[in-house]
């Protein structure tokens, strides 16, 4: 699995594939990495070894060993030998956490065997966010039930773009704008036993899940 995006890191430049993984499988052993490969890329430019390391070793030969060749070697050598150096350091800091903290790399343990792309990683993210935003939306929509003077006092509830509208049977059930503000509504707008609470763009879903719960 790994030898074939390896290859084409090396030769073309081409790392997506091993980046995202990292992300996915463990965002601290990428995290650990990005340290490391500022410290290797620090290292680089105070032994004087400078260019445009971005690409793989094509672009290498292009354009660094091939055409400086002759009035840079001993740049290069110290390229080589701080490099191998730092792919020691690479390896027994990645093997140590990865038995240390047990990370599930691909194929170890009962880990997929895959690598993972751009799109598994939002994919997560998404998911992610998605559940935090709905355990967070009944949090506050079972808050707003309460300072709207609890389920018995609502007698209608839509919505529009940015404004919860709610019609109340007792006005004085209902908490000050103050009370509204703290779970992050902008303000209350009053009008008899009809309000509007100004909440944003999510009030759809604030909505919905006072809607569940009543």
């Amino acid at each position: 699995l790994l030898i074939p995006a390896t290859f084409t890191a090396i030769i073309a430049g081409v790392t997506e594939p091993l980046e995202f993984t990292y992300i996915f499988v463990s965002p601290l052993l990428f995290a650990v990495k990005a340290l490391i490969d500022a410290t290797m890329a620090t290292t680089m430019y105070i032994f004087g070894v400078t260019g445009t390391f971005g690409g793989g070793l094509l672009e290498f030969l292009s354009l660094n060993w091939i055409p400086l060749f002759n009035n840079h070697i001993g740049t290069f050598i110290k390229q080589i030998i701080i490099g191998l150096i730092f792919f020691a350091v690479y390896y027994f800091i990645f093997k140590f956490m990865i038995e240390k903290f047990n990370i599930k790399t691909p194929g170890r343990g009962d880990s997929e065997t895959k690598l993972y792309s751009k799109k598994d990683v939002r994919d997560r993210i998404y998911k992610n966010d998605e559940e935090d935003s709905t355990e967070e939306d009944i949090s506050k929509a079972e808050r707003y039930i309460k300072l709207l003077g609890g389920r018995d006092n609502i007698q209608n509830l839509t919505n529009c773009a940015t404004r919860l509208r709610v019609k109340v049977a007792d006005t004085d059930l209902v908490a000050d704008d103050s009370e509204f503000q703290k779970l992050g509504a902008t303000g209350v707008v009053r009008n008899g036993n009809a309000l509007q609470v100004i909440i944003g763009l999510s009030v759809q879903n604030v909505k919905e899940e006072i809607s569940e719960i009543l």
